[in-house]
């Protein structure tokens, strides 16, 4: 099975301008201004080749959209037609009537509670759009069956991207970047319960912070690092967990922070060996 890579497979931040830092410790000649003049408008050039280029590659997702939904289709119905031979009945959380919920407990690392597990099992499909006309975005859209915990049938997450240099600092473009993320309304059926509930949930990705305009306001650094998670963690589903769901359900491949966790503990263990094999090396010694 192929090695876990990282979560943040692309560049993900918040939309705050990373403009070109202009000093005067260089000081060049007339001559040298001209080259450097000639050489940031063929950078300039590269940019907007790579902007070209991105834009081709998000049409071709949406093309190829399709022919991923007819495979995705087939899955739904293998699990639907599971579920419906089994009665709807799990024994636990690991079965594959419950298929999406392992795939997200898994997958997702942030907070899944038990009142979670319960409202996941009717979690019945996991998909995500693209659209690239006006504005690029993808949606999440995440479909439930008709269950007694909200009236939604789908509900959805979406990812605005940026894909075109500021106008007052085009070097200062860094690739495509997801700016922007919407939830949406949750029609609770027990809506007096939830709210009186204070505990962290899953539910609660459906509901992300507004990043304040003013980037001195004492709030921005907490909801610029919010965001920046969950930029990437919507990227990381569209692209990892959505299309390779079997192989998280069956533990074949498991999310960064679960690798990085088992790499510090395989790291702590070497430490500890070389410690005990300097210790026995020590005493040999001794004994000589």
């Amino acid at each position: 099975m192929e090695p876990l890579r990282s979560r943040n497979t692309t560049k993900l931040k918040v939309n705050v301008p990373q403009q070109i830092v202009k000093t005067e410790k260089n000081e060049f000649t007339e001559d040298e201004k001209k080259i450097i003049g000639e050489l940031k408008q063929l950078y300039l050039d590269t940019i907007n080749l790579d902007v070209k280029m991105q834009r081709e590659i998000y049409n071709m997702e949406k093309i190829y959209e399709q022919k991923h939904n007819e495979i995705f289709d087939k899955r739904k119905k293998i699990l639907d037609e599971f579920k419906k031979q089994n009665h709807g009945d799990a024994t636990s959380s690991e079965n594959v009537a419950n298929f999406w919920l392992k795939v997200l407990k898994a997958s997702y690392t942030e907070f899944i509670g038990k009142e979670d597990e319960k409202i996941l099992s009717h979690l019945c499909d996991i998909r995500t759009k693209h659209y690239n006309d006006d504005t690029v975005k993808f949606v999440i859209e995440f479909t439930f069956e008709k269950n007694d915990y909200f009236k939604n049938r789908v509900l959805t997450k979406t990812y605005i991207l940026n894909c075109v240099p500021d106008t007052e600092d085009p070097l200062s473009y860094d690739g495509a970047e997801i700016v922007k993320c919407e939830g949406c309304h949750i029609d609770w059926k027990q809506s007096l319960e939830r709210e009186k509930n204070d505990q962290p949930s899953f539910f609660d990705f459906f509901t992300p912070p507004t990043l304040p305009d003013d980037p001195e306001d004492p709030n921005f650094c907490d909801i610029n690092a919010i965001l920046q998670n969950d930029f990437e963690l919507g990227f990381y589903l569209k692209e990892r967990v959505i299309p390779k769901a079997v192989i998280f359900f069956t533990g074949e491949i498991a999310d960064c922070q679960s690798t990085d966790a088992s790499d510090t503990e395989t790291e702590d263990s070497e430490d500890d060996s070389d410690v005990e094999e300097e210790e026995e090396s020590s005493n040999n010694e001794n004994d000589k």
